[in-house]
C-alpha cells in the first residue's frame, strides 16, 4: 500500500541534502532527478521505492488512487507495484529518489 508522508518541519529546512540524509539514514541508495513540466512515464520496480519532492509538482497515479505532490510530499511505494507518473504545472519537478535494492542491482541500473 503506497504512503504518503507531508514534509515535518522538525526536520529542518527543506533541502537536497536534508532529503538525502534521512532516506540514507533509512539504509536507501539516493538519487536525484529533475523533469520537465508535462514529463510522464509509466514504471515498476522489484524494490521499495521512495519519491520525495523538494520543488514542483509531480502526479503520481497507482491503481486507481492519484496522489498530487507538492514540495515536502514524500510518497513510499512497496515493490512491484505499478504506478505512472507525470509532472502537473509549470515548473520543473526536483524530487530525491530513495530505494533499498540490492547494491550490484543499484550500480548495474
Amino acid at each position: 500500500m503506497p504512503a504518503l508522508t507531508r514534509w515535518d518541519p522538525a526536520l529542518g529546512p527543506l533541502q537536497l541534502s536534508t532529503l538525502r540524509e534521512v532516506l540514507q539514514r533509512e539504509g536507501k541508495s539516493t538519487a536525484w532527478w529533475s523533469d520537465l513540466p508535462g514529463a510522464k512515464a509509466d514504471v515498476a520496480h522489484q524494490y521499495p521505492e521512495t519519491r520525495w519532492l523538494l520543488a514542483g509538482f509531480l502526479r503520481v497515479t497507482v491503481g486507481d488512487r492519484v496522489f498530487d505532490l507538492g514540495p515536502g510530499d514524500r510518497l513510499d511505494l512497496p515493490p512491484d507495484t505499478p504506478h505512472a507518473t507525470e509532472v502537473v504545472g509549470l515548473g520543473i519537478a526536483i524530487y530525491v529518489t530513495g530505494d533499498a535494492r540490492p547494491a550490484a542491482a543499484a550500480v548495474n541500473g
